[in-house]
């Protein structure tokens, strides 16, 4: 069950399910994104300010803008991640989120800093991040910090050695949230699938930096690209790919909707 302690530090238990995991029994990459979706909503909807009820109190919702994840090892079936999650001192125009995930023995599984915004519905703009951190306890930073400076995002145009063939993904139902708009887990999904099925038996995700630039809804016309500096990245033990996913709009051109620069190992 979620707690929130006095420093308000978040905590949870979550157990790995066959759903959660891919053909090796490990949890497969979307995964991470639910956990780190789930203990922000369970956190947030704690303290009164979760999606649900801030639509309908204020007519806000909260929204991920950008993401940086380190994956230290894929956890097994039926295993418990230990999560702890917090809130930091505005950075820019954002609310930072940290999200971090253990097992049993202690040791880090995965960590996440995120960078969320408030988003007034009406007005179609971001609240100050003050603002929407007024709901959270923000922890020493004795007990508990990560610098939420997580850099500039490399561009598609420094990734000019190789590029794989594009991938259309089709929206269903099940990719739409509350909001109507597609689930920025979707976009992560469709990075995955964008990949041969031989090359995510050979490696799996060892980083990703994300940033989810526009919503996309059900029925516009997705493609997701896949880049990379080098010839033969496929073949590397350690292989760096950018992904961009656009939206084709009515009249030909292309808007980018999603960017992100994966880090890769083998399995």
């Amino acid at each position: 069950m979620f707690s929130i302690d006095d420093n308000g530090i978040g905590r949870d238990v979550m157990e790995v399910r066959s759903t959660d995991t891919d053909r090796f029994f490990k949890g497969k990459i979307p995964f991470f994104f639910t956990m780190l979706q789930e203990a922000a909503a369970k956190h947030s909807t704690l303290l009164h300010c979760g999606i649900p009820e801030l639509v309908a109190r204020e007519n806000k919702t909260w929204v991920i803008v950008r993401a940086k994840m380190t994956i230290e090892r894929l956890p097994d079936w039926m295993e418990n991640v230990n999560i702890e999650t917090w809130a930091e001192e505005p950075f820019k125009l954002f609310a930072p989120r940290l999200v971090t995930g253990k097992d049993d023995k202690g040791e880090t599984i995965f960590t996440t800093i995120s960078h969320w915004v408030v988003i007034d519905i009406g007005r179609k703009r971001p609240i100050r991040p003050n603002e929407a951190l007024k709901y959270f306890t923000l922890p020493d930073k004795s007990l508990r910090f990560i610098d939420p400076d997580i850099g500039k995002l490399r561009i598609a145009e420094d990734f000019k050695g190789f590029r794989l063939p594009d991938f259309t993904p089709r929206t269903n139902y099940y990719d739409t949230d509350t909001n109507s708009h597609i689930n920025n887990i979707s976009y992560i999904n469709w990075l995955c699938d964008a990949f041969p099925f031989s090359f995510q038996d050979s490696h799996r995700l060892h980083s990703i930096d994300c940033h989810w630039a526009k919503q996309t809804f059900d029925g516009d016309d997705i493609i997701v690209e896949t880049y990379s500096e080098n010839e033969n990245p496929l073949e590397e033990d350690n292989p760096v790919f950018f992904t961009r996913i656009v939206k084709k709009e009515a009249d030909g051109t292309l808007t980018s909707v999603f960017e992100a620069e994966t880090d890769w190992v083998r399995r």
